[in-house]
């Protein structure tokens, strides 16, 4: 597992390094011009022209790149580069942007984990309970609720809750505010609800595969409590695919509230992205892009740690794979040596 974890934590730079060419060549073929937004419509040529060599902006683009990746240095826009930690300053405000991404970031995270919360504590019971009751009552509707919740845009709902919750009924704010628990509960809502039916499908869907399979059947036909097989033979081993798309949907709960926060007005990590991307700020898209980007990825990479644990065959395979492999290419080399 060390050799494992190791392998994924270097699979990280490639991934990072992907994200930001991607994002760097949208930005720099984009419309619109950040020393031209920085001055305003009305700068002088001169100044216009002075503003682009202070920002780099002069430079070809692999050799702005490269900047990012390695520093530029200047005495008011300039910075260590990517690759040393630093993300440089903000275009518009000269704030670091990093710190700015640590500011707006716990906002973000509180967000997310409530709403991933809501998410597992509806979607999961619920899901169990649909696949040992298959085709009662309770599974049907809880289907037509899990495609509703899934079909439903974010920006509606948010809307329908609002207009319902805090227009009418007057029963919570319409604005969220992180130090106020009360204001949490329509935006962590809003953001929960399509979780919860994705959530809700999968363990359904996995429970019901597990339900059918002969150790299940067998355990039934010894006389074992009901719920003891669902707890202990058919939930266990279910686990695998329910804890994937709780993984995978709080690193996409990081990277996607930037419709609920704005609807919310909420000071998020979202809030601040879509704001750069209006004014065209390289730097804080960038920095805030691959920030969600590493998030996202050290997500994924504890829900493969996880799978040794959940299921103690995931990581004797792992370990068995790679003896394996290093075997079969080392017998390899000592043939093609001998033969030379």
């Amino acid at each position: 597992m060390p050799r494992y974890i190791l392998k994924r934590l270097l699979m990280l730079v490639p991934v990072l390094l992907g994200v930001t060419f991607i994002v760097f060549s949208l930005l720099h073929i984009t419309p619109g011009d950040p020393a031209l937004i920085a001055l305003g419509p009305n700068a002088t040529p001169a100044a216009y022209e002075q503003m682009k060599k202070d920002m780099g902006l002069d430079a070809p683009f692999l050799v702005q790149y490269k900047r990012f990746l390695l520093g530029y240095k200047h005495e008011v826009f300039g910075y260590k580069g990517l690759l040393f930690g630093d993300l440089g300053r903000s275009y518009v405000t000269n704030r670091n942007v990093f710190e700015m991404i640590m500011g707006s970031f716990p906002n973000t995270l509180l967000l997310a984990t409530g709403a991933l919360l809501f998410a597992a504590l509806l979607g999961v019971p619920v899901g169990i309970l649909s696949a040992i009751r298959q085709y009662s009552v309770l599974d049907m509707v809880s289907t037509v609720m899990a495609l509703a919740g899934v079909a439903m845009p974010v920006f509606w709902l948010a809307m329908v809750l609002i207009y319902v919750f805090a227009e009418t009924l007057g029963f919570l704010p319409s604005l969220a505010d992180p130090r106020n628990p009360v204001s949490m509960i329509l935006p962590i809502t809003t953001l929960g609800l399509y979780s919860t039916a994705l959530i809700l499908r999968m363990t359904r869907s996995a429970m019901l595969e597990i339900m059918r399979t002969d150790y299940v059947r067998t355990a039934r036909a010894k006389g074992m409590d009901e719920h003891l097989v669902v707890r202990k033979h058919a939930l266990r081993n279910a686990m695998i695919p329910i804890v994937t798309v709780i993984g995978l949907e709080f690193g996409a709960l990081l990277g996607g509230a930037v419709l609920t926060e704005q609807i919310f007005a909420y000071p998020g990590i979202g809030t601040i992205m879509f704001k750069a991307i209006g004014e065209k700020d390289t730097p804080q898209i960038l920095g805030s892009v691959c920030f969600v980007a590493l998030v996202f990825t050290v997500v994924n990479l504890i829900v493969d740690i996880l799978y040794g644990f959940i299921d103690p065959r995931v990581k004797a395979s792992i370990q068995s794979s790679k003896s394996v492999n290093f075997k079969v290419v080392w017998n390899e080399f000592i043939s093609r040596v001998r033969r030379k």
